[in-house]
């Protein structure tokens, strides 16, 4: 009898994480993504001469499974943020380690891929009797956002328990510029429109010297609100609130870009009907919407389909 097989749709930290698991015991495995790159939303962008992480800004490592796997595949360019995190009033939030890979984070997630069959730059469009494209698997296991799961797989009337986010990368001119000297972030749950806000300099090696960058995350009203609005508006918006919050001259304004997370987070739990003969789910709708929670659910994933192969 030959080896079992899976496709995994997505390249994301819950399907590299099934698919270590499944290729070590012995499947055969075939990881797909529609994207260039890997990581789903632990994402990086090479931007004016910068590397800036627009998506998860850090990982926690709570997980004793976890932060080993993830010590062995990065070594030395596993790195800590050392400056604090405040809330909107100032108080610094506590902190059980905030980590990040010193090349971007969408680097933790090609790290975890060594080995592994990943093919990125494909689009599936449809599984049929678990068919994708010329390949017959044994095993569908889907990691892209419930709402596109359920299409492949068939399944109508689906909810969307995601809430979006617009997130804005913003480029000044002086490194380091007011509030951001010290402190990494702002968290405010206080429901105003800016969300979150850091400065990207405390990851040592990612901004060139004499620049600061910025990148801030809209609250949910505000992102379901704009969510279909030009981006050029929304981003500016935002640039506004990160100069009053951060205290950085507007004169020292060099250059922006927005990005639209249409499934940012979790925003409402929900049940997972029953899915086709020899398909599987995971992803962070199954946890929380952390790096190392969609990593956790890739594994229980995989845990699940060896113990029916």
């Amino acid at each position: 009898m030959g080896k079992k097989s899976l496709a995994v749709i997505g390249a994301g930290m819950a399907g590299i994480g099934a698919a270590r698991v499944l290729a070590d015991a012995g499947f055969r495995v075939v990881v797909f993504d529609k994207s260039r790159g890997l990581g789903g939303r632990c994402a990086t962008k090479r931007w004016e001469g910068h590397s800036v992480d627009h998506g998860a800004q850090y990982f926690t490592m709570r997980d004793a499974e976890f932060a080993h796997t993830v010590r062995s595949a990065c070594g030395g360019d596993l790195l800590e943020i050392q400056a604090p995190i405040v809330d909107e009033v100032g108080r610094e939030l506590p902190s059980a380690g905030r980590f990040f890979h010193a090349k971007g984070n969408n680097r933790l997630a090609r790290a975890l891929a060594e080995g592994l069959d990943v093919r990125t730059g494909v689009a599936i469009e449809a599984v049929e009797n678990r068919r994708v494209g010329e390949e017959e698997f044994d095993f569908i296991l889907s990691t892209a956002p419930w709402p596109q799961t359920a299409k492949l797989a068939g399944i109508s009337s689906v909810q969307n328990p995601y809430a979006p986010c617009l997130a804005g990368l913003f480029l000044y001119e002086g490194g380091r510029l007011g509030l951001s000297a010290t402190r990494y972030a702002v968290s405010d749950r206080s429901g105003q429109a800016l969300a979150w806000s850091a400065c990207e300099n405390h990851k040592p090696g990612r901004v060139g010297e004499g620049f600061t960058v910025m990148i801030a995350h809209a609250s949910e009203p505000f992102s379901r609100a704009r969510l279909e609005d030009d981006p050029a508006c929304w981003v500016e918006d935002l640039r506004v609130l990160v100069e009053e919050r951060w205290e950085i001259p507007s004169s020292a304004f060099r250059a922006m870009h927005p990005h639209r997370w249409r499934y940012a987070r979790i925003s409402q739990k929900m049940e997972i009907p029953s899915l086709p003969d020899g398909w599987h789910f995971a992803g962070d709708l199954l946890g929380e919407s952390r790096v190392e929670s969609a990593w956790l659910a890739g594994l229980e994933a995989a845990r699940r389909i060896l113990a029916g192969a």
